[in-house]
């Protein structure tokens, strides 16, 4: 891939806090994500997704929407 590919279509790296606090920010409730992730990162479900996989996942399972790229 080149330079100009989107960030969410890198793999999300569990072990980065900035990271999850970042991803987890673009939530209301980022509390709720952000504890979802450390589960879902512990019990390396979302070892290696990228970042629209772990979007997807967090819809799926609390039932938040994507977010909206800005």
């Amino acid at each position: 891939m080149g330079k100009d590919y989107k960030k969410d279509s890198k793999f999300f790296n569990c072990s980065q806090d900035h990271e999850r606090k970042y991803l987890a920010g673009r939530y209301s409730d980022h509390k709720k994500v952000e504890e979802f992730l450390i589960a879902k990162c512990k019990d390396g479900t979302i070892k290696y997704s990228t970042h629209q996989e772990v979007y997807e996942l967090i819809e799926k399972e609390l039932g938040f929407a994507v977010p909206v790229h800005n």
